[in-house]
């Protein structure tokens, strides 16, 4: 309203320094005097809406008799008056007359659309916000109202066309920038979910430049904020930490932007700076619980009065009785960390398995809701498997199926296809099973370039499965890969191989070979071994129990947060690490992470060795490593080896001794049928 005043004063003035005070008390002279004219009521009555004093403007209207029905400025000031008085008959008539009489006039377009929308008359707003951006003045309310209207109809393709036609017109408006990224973010999460991972990147991309823009003409905290976590979806690190910088700048009492700028410090390494940001993040929002998710994870708490009295507040906000699930999850996990790393190893299961049963039923609710297979967002930066491995079923069965598709006369079939590329070296086993710490090492050689998890090779595995039924039978479609990679050409094998390699491209930096660490690749070792023959694989392997405990502790998703699930996985894990190492054409290098640690420099070299490269003692230097590290492993990999981590299990022996003694009977029973076989 007060910028429609200007405008109106800026029409009454005589002279372009002449003040809009000076303007409405001159307009008000000549109303006293009875010299009545329009334009001096116009600026009277605006002057009156501005001032919240919608009787006396329409008071004033009133005066103008007939002549306001031929006055388009008359009836556009009554509808605002009519607004105010919440009489939306009237707004309307009011604003249907004032574009009768002058369609130039935006903002009236979009009240009635507005209005039109108060009474669920969804295709007459739509007409009207059309009309509306007709007239745009620069303002867009009726184009980011329009695409607004398609979202709540669930109609975001139009919502966010509605916004790509108008930036045709102003390429640099920061509210439409702003309007479609939070669009294209929304559509690419949908994307993501129904396994469209090609436009869900050209839309993330696309959000990421209308944030630039924003930031580049408008910036606020939120808008660098929601950019630098963009770029981390994007794998954009060192631009991300920027982003949460300049968030930070803009708003100092912002503890959501604290926590994400302290978040981005962990993965660099920058610990202590980290803790402090955290802290101040916690002053600014107690209440905030991922920060003390986050906060704990890269703190070592010592016993004493500071710890004790940090607990104290956690357990206070814990046992408040309208707690939110996902705040519970976050707080339960932080207060368990406390208790692990001062040695209260039974209050530490405690609050652990409680964390993990929430996250559990918060899993089942959500399927429930949706009444489909359950699947989980991530909620936390850590590795989870790709697909809907929770499902016991599904996984035996990929696993029965890869174990028949995937033998020595499929591999011989191909004989001769895929790209020659040694560039990637694929990381693969159990999740928290010591991929980060091999990763960290490699990337150490000037020779080899960490590009962390990435889950490249599962989307053109699901690309693949959908080649002939674009919504495949979710048991029957998983296994389509083998036949139907048979069933292409050697350029066919070679475009899906280029696709990846392009990937890696934007992490070489000059190197010989990128390391892809993401853990569950060893389900895909089939399609790996396809695409690239000539591939570096390692294997990294470790300590039943102890993955089973280090993935319990981490906040991760279905089957990590289930301690019979991650049996029935880990059995099947083990299937299909054998079956590679009887079948595949390539040489897997099986690196104990209880070795490492204990032999650093053996491992190491032995490591390097099959990566077939020549020995650099910065591998031995991999705390050093200043790459961003986006994994739970972050904090440890910055440390020089140790072997606190060997045998980690034993803190929560009596609450794991029959899941133990289930895995180790297993294992024992699969050694001994691998001994006959080979007698």
């Amino acid at each position: 309203m007060t910028d429609l005043l200007e405008s109106i004063c800026r029409r009454a003035g005589r002279s372009v320094r002449q003040s809009r005070e000076s303007i409405i008390r001159q307009s008000r002279q000549r109303l006293s005097r009875d010299t009545f004219d329009m334009q001096s009521l116009h600026v009277v009555a605006a002057s009156s809406l501005v001032h919240k004093q919608p009787e006396k403007a329409l008071d004033l209207l009133a005066k103008a008799g007939d002549r306001l029905a031929r006055d388009p400025m008359g009836n556009r000031l009554a509808g605002y008056a009519w607004l105010v008085h919440k009489d939306i008959g009237r707004a309307k008539q009011s604003f249907d007359q004032a574009v009768r009489l002058d369609p130039n006039q935006p903002d009236c377009w979009k009240w009635l659309g507005h209005l039109a929308e108060h009474d669920d008359r969804y295709e007459q707003a739509a007409e009207y916000y059309q009309r509306g951006i007709l007239f745009d003045d620069g303002g867009h309310e009726s184009a980011i109202a329009l695409s607004r209207l398609h979202a709540r109809h669930r109609q975001l393709k139009d919502a966010i066309h509605t916004l790509r036609v108008c930036l045709i017109r102003d390429r640099r408006s920061a509210k439409l920038n702003f309007a479609l990224a939070r669009l294209l973010d929304r559509r690419s999460i949908m994307l993501g979910r129904k396994r469209m991972h090609l436009a869900q990147h050209r839309l993330r991309r696309e959000a990421l430049e209308c944030y630039r823009i924003v930031n580049a003409v408008a910036p606020t905290a939120q808008s660098w904020l929601m950019q630098g976590r963009l770029e981390q979806q994007l794998f954009e690190h060192t631009a991300a930490r920027t982003s949460f910088q300049k968030a930070v700048d803009f708003d100092p009492a912002s503890a959501k932007a604290l926590s994400h700028l302290a978040s981005a410090n962990v993965d660099f390494g920058e610990i202590e700076t980290a803790l402090g940001q955290f802290e101040q993040s916690i002053r600014l929002d107690p209440q905030r619980g991922e920060a003390h998710f986050r906060y704990a994870r890269a703190k070592r708490f010592k016993s004493g009065a500071d710890t004790r009295n940090y607990l104290a507040q956690l357990e206070q906000q814990l046992s408040a009785d309208d707690q939110p699930r996902q705040k519970a999850i976050y707080l339960n996990f932080a207060i368990a960390k406390v208790h692990d790393d001062i040695g209260n190893h039974d209050r530490a299961w405690e609050h652990y398995d409680r964390a993990n049963r929430l996250k559990v039923s918060r899993a089942e609710s959500a399927a429930q809701r949706r009444q489909t297979p359950t699947t989980t967002e991530r909620t936390s930066s850590a590795p989870t498997p790709s697909g809907p491995v929770e499902d016991g079923p599904w996984f035996e069965a990929f696993t029965r199926h890869s174990l028949q598709s995937y033998s020595p006369e499929y591999f011989q079939s191909i004989q001769g296809t895929g790209h020659l590329s040694r560039t990637p070296i694929f990381i693969v086993g159990m999740p928290r099973s010591g991929t980060t710490l091999t990763e960290q090492i490699l990337s150490s050689h000037p020779a080899i370039a960490g590009a962390g998890e990435l889950n490249y090779i599962n989307q053109i595995r699901q690309e693949i499965s959908r080649l002939r039924s674009p919504v495949p039978d979710r048991q029957a479609g998983w296994s389509r890969p083998p036949e139907l990679l048979q069933a292409m050409n050697a350029g066919d094998v070679m475009h899906y191989a280029d696709r990846y390699l392009d990937q890696l491209e934007r992490f070489r930096s000059g190197a010989q070979h990128v390391t892809d660490k993401m853990p569950t690749n060893f389900m895909h070792l089939g399609l790996i071994a396809t695409l690239f023959p000539g591939a570096t694989v390692i294997h990294c392997r470790r300590n039943p129990m102890d993955v089973f405990v280090s993935c319990y502790c981490q906040n991760l998703n279905a089957p990590f947060c289930d301690l019979d699930q991650l049996v029935v996985y880990h059995r099947n894990y083990r299937r299909m690490m054998a079956h590679w190492e009887r079948v595949l054409p390539i040489k897997i290098h099986t690196s104990d992470y209880e070795s490492l640690v204990a032999q650093p420099e053996t491992q190491a070299r032995q490591m390097i060795r099959h990566c077939g490269l020549p020995w650099d003692d910065a591998c031995l230097q991999f705390h050093s490593n200043d790459r961003a590290v986006h994994t739970p492993s972050k904090w440890q990999v910055r440390q020089p080896m140790y072997r606190s981590s060997v045998e980690k299990w034993r803190r929560f022996e009596k609450h794991l001794a029959p899941i133990a003694e289930q895995v180790f009977a297993e294992i024992d029973s699969e050694t001994a049928t691998t001994m006959q076989g080979a007698t």
